[in-house]
């Protein structure tokens, strides 16, 4: 029986990840699809550089979903923002009326940070500032 590098295990496991993310890739920008999808068309043998193991690293580290933050609830969170979008610019309106009409209960890295931020410099709420600690699947490897 033929033994396979690590080499060979680590590109199964991007590749493997990389088919994942983009089952659920709606929240992804349109070039960071397109560079997953060409990743996968990669031959099978290619073996994944340290930058494009990173950068899938940070990829899934942005694709990780917080359910609140400090104690709120991303439903607390967004209501006292909602109270406040006013005093932020057009884009925080925009953005906090999309999760609230599609009722989200749970937002990625980006979206999360955005709020949070929004909620403790804009409308006064008392909450921790936004530095989660997140594992990524390379973290475990």
């Amino acid at each position: 029986m033929r033994r396979v590098s690590k080499a060979k295990i680590r590109a199964d496991q991007f590749r493997s990840r990389a088919i994942e993310t983009l089952k659920d890739s709606d929240w992804l920008d349109d070039g960071v699809r397109s560079w997953l999808q060409k990743q996968l068309r990669r031959e099978r043998d290619y073996i994944y550089t340290e930058n494009e193991h990173a950068a899938l690293a940070r990829v899934a580290a942005a694709g990780t979903l917080f359910g609140g933050w400090d104690g709120y609830s991303v439903s607390e969170l967004l209501s006292a923002a909602c109270r406040y979008k006013a005093d932020g610019d057009y884009e925080d309106e925009r953005i906090f009326d999309e999760l609230a009409g599609r009722g989200a209960t749970q937002l990625r890295l980006g979206e999360m940070g955005h709020l949070v931020a929004f909620c403790r410099s804009v409308a006064g709420l008392s909450v921790a500032q936004f530095k989660p600690e997140i594992t990524t699947f390379d973290d475990t490897a």
